[in-house]
């Protein structure tokens, strides 16, 4: 019959920032996350509501989720930390490279009970794709990339393979980026708001480029599976290099040993990381599923001053993970898990401002759901052992410190309820208290630390850090909009920061002092400390779809976040990213070509914390085409541009 068609059935999923939990958390996949991919972690997720970057120069990229980054946020590669230095300091960067990350899930919720202390403020989990969980649809798949920057000419490039035959899967990956300073206009550093911090002149400054921002990373791994068809396991290894530089800054650092006051401090880093994961499925109810991870990771990176090793910083760890999930009812489920980490941490050379530390930690937790047509309810418990035993201390006053062992305890207890409402529409409350045991650079800092620019003082006296946190959720997704709003609220006990103690440690004289009178003879002294503190904000986003009002498709998004904290004695907390608002543009001309324009405004922050400098506001505009077409034999090919 010439008149009649065959039926076809079309099925997709629009991608949310929540699911239908009401979990405050958000995916990028696919197409999302290639039009996020940043140089860094924390410039991939930026966009994202309420994450931001914490940069230190184009090398450096950390994950800021709600105001919190560092110690607060654990960067996990399926369901394993890595492990680095980036809780340690801000100019150390998180060893995964986004070229080639397949999913990334920024979690604020429940599920942070996974990772322990160390997400209080949230998770980052990303997977690498290096160890296959399915059988491949053909005997070769894979993907590359290319990317070309003007901005300091940047080049690079990915490329992943998978290939293997019946249950057996082998991968293989590889990645390279390279670049030059970043070009701006004028002049690089704010002499005005030196003058305005410190006092003092800026002995030297760049004009048109920023100095010492450019980098090269490289590095690959492998990894072979055997799927079957109630499971999978896998090993892989990799390899990752980055050698990048930290913007000079104000000052440079003679007499610490540099004979350069112009090639600044550049990190040279390497990790190595073997991984072993599996999953088994079973019929028996009371134990469905039970996913095993392991990984030994070896990370040292090299602090260089003037072309010399200043300091050596290692990590070396070995972590372990066993999840079992259970479904004893068609509306009760849960997971039960174990976690184990044993590591060692150390910092060799001139700026060995903190001991070398073997820090050993146990958790177990649980994670239930208790699903009604009218409800989800949602409880996670975890309760986990931290010690800490570090060496003697040598320190740049001519001392050795000695500390005991320290042993903390933390706990963390989380509720929710999502209650699904008419068309689409539902609202979600979740409440919990984590706590957080302080870290060693917190507890034992003592000494310049050449990067950051500062003279750091660590409080062997801290105590657990708590929250109680609150999060007020409304998501909805009709058919021409979709909005969500968040709103939170932590009130957090003995909260750990640093504080710029207004001290400057003088290079030539090795003592403290309270006034500077040239900045490259003396570091600002900077000290962690404890105070209760206040945390809320919001987060709001509104998609207009119009798809049959105009003569294309066109998707309209209008966004907001903002977080403000402040300490109960009265006082901003410092280092806290300003309000943002924006809106975006995307143009769907035809099935293949995509036309988006985004507007991000940034406040200034004009409260930026004790003897801290306030900061003006930005505009940042960005434009991205791509294009997708049939290309070698028939693979999906992307062409894009993006302008920033």
């Amino acid at each position: 019959d010439i008149g009649r068609l065959n039926e076809v059935v079309i099925k997709g999923k629009r991608e949310k920032t929540t699911d239908r939990t009401g979990k405050p958390e958000s995916t990028l996949s696919k197409d999302t996350l290639r039009r996020s991919l940043g140089g860094t972690l924390g410039e991939t997720v930026s966009e994202t509501l309420g994450t931001h970057n914490a940069s230190f120069g184009p090398g450096v990229g950390l994950p800021v989720i709600r105001g919190f980054t560092g110690a607060r946020v654990k960067v996990a590669v399926d369901g394993i930390a890595t492990n680095d230095a980036s809780s340690a300091s801000p100019d150390h960067a998180v060893t995964v490279e986004p070229l080639l990350m397949e999913k990334v899930t920024i979690l604020r919720g429940p599920e942070t009970v996974r990772y322990g202390g160390g997400a209080i403020g949230g998770a980052i989990e990303v997977s690498d794709g290096r160890i296959a969980s399915a059988r491949l649809s053909r005997p070769v798949e894979g993907r590359g990339e290319l990317r070309f920057g003007t901005n300091g000419a940047e080049k690079s490039g990915a490329v992943k393979l998978d290939t293997g035959t019946g249950p057996w899967v082998l991968h293989a990956d590889a990645f390279l980026r390279e670049r030059g300073n970043v070009a701006i206009p004028g002049k690089a550093i704010d002499e005005a708001a030196v003058r305005e911090q410190f006092g003092i002149p800026v002995p030297s400054n760049t004009v048109g480029h920023i100095a010492n921002t450019d980098l090269r990373n490289q590095g690959g791994g492998l990894g072979l599976s055997y799927v079957g068809e109630r499971g999978w396991i896998g090993v892989s290894g990799g390899l990752l290099e980055n050698n990048y530089g930290v913007p000079t800054g104000s000052h440079s650092h003679t007499g610490l040993g540099s004979t350069s006051t112009d090639q600044g401090v550049r990190i040279d880093m390497r990790q190595s990381r073997y991984d072993v994961r599996g999953e088994r499925r079973s019929d028996n109810p009371w134990i469905s599923t039970v996913r095993g991870r392991a990984a030994l990771i070896d990370y040292r990176h090299d602090e260089l001053d003037g072309g010399r090793t200043a300091t050596t910083f290692r990590n070396q760890a070995l972590e372990y993970r066993l999840e079992a999930d259970h479904q004893p009812a068609k509306r009760f489920g849960g997971t039960l898990g174990a976690h184990v980490v044993d590591r060692t941490f150390s910092a060799i050379g001139v700026e060995a401002f903190v001991p070398k530390s073997v820090i050993d930690a146990v958790g177990l937790y649980a994670i239930e759901r208790l699903d009604f047509s009218w409800v989800r309810l949602e409880a996670a418990y975890r309760s986990e052992e931290q010690r800490i035993r570090p060496d003697p201390q040598s320190t740049v006053f001519g001392t050795t410190r000695v500390f005991p062992q320290t042993t903390y305890r933390p706990q963390t207890l989380s509720l929710g309820a999502t209650v699904p409402l008419p068309r689409g529409t539902h609202v979600s409350l979740t409440w919990s208290r984590p706590e957080r045991a302080p870290d060693v650079q917190e507890l034992y800092s003592l000494g310049p630390h050449l990067a950051t620019r500062t003279f750091d003082l660590g409080r062997p006296s801290l105590r657990k850090e708590s929250m109680d946190r609150w999060d007020l959720g409304f998501g909805a997704d009709w058919k021409r909009a979709a909005l969500t709003l968040n709103h939170f609220r932590y009130d957090a006990t003995d909260y750990i920061y640093q504080r710029s103690t207004g001290l400057f440690y003088r290079l030539d004289l090795g003592s403290l002092r309270p006034t500077c009178i040239r900045l490259q003879e003396c570091l600002p002294v900077v000290q962690y400390a404890q105070q209760d503190a206040t945390f809320s904000g919001y987060e709001a986003e509104l998609v207009l779809r119009f798809r049959d009002q105009l003569p294309v498709p066109v998707d309209v998004t209008f966004f907001a976040d903002a977080v403000r904290g402040s300490f109960v004695a009265g006082g901003d907390v410092p280092r806290l990213p300003p309000r943002r608002a924006g809106m975006e543009a995307a143009v769907f001309a035809g099935e293949n070509s995509t036309l988006r324009v985004r507007w991000t405004h940034a406040a200034g922050q004009d409260r930026p914390g004790e003897n801290e400098s306030p900061t003006r506001g930005y505009d940042l505009v960005n434009v991205l085409f791509d294009y997708k077409f049939d290309a070698l034999a028939g693979q999906e090919s992307v062409l894009y541009v993006q302008l920033r």
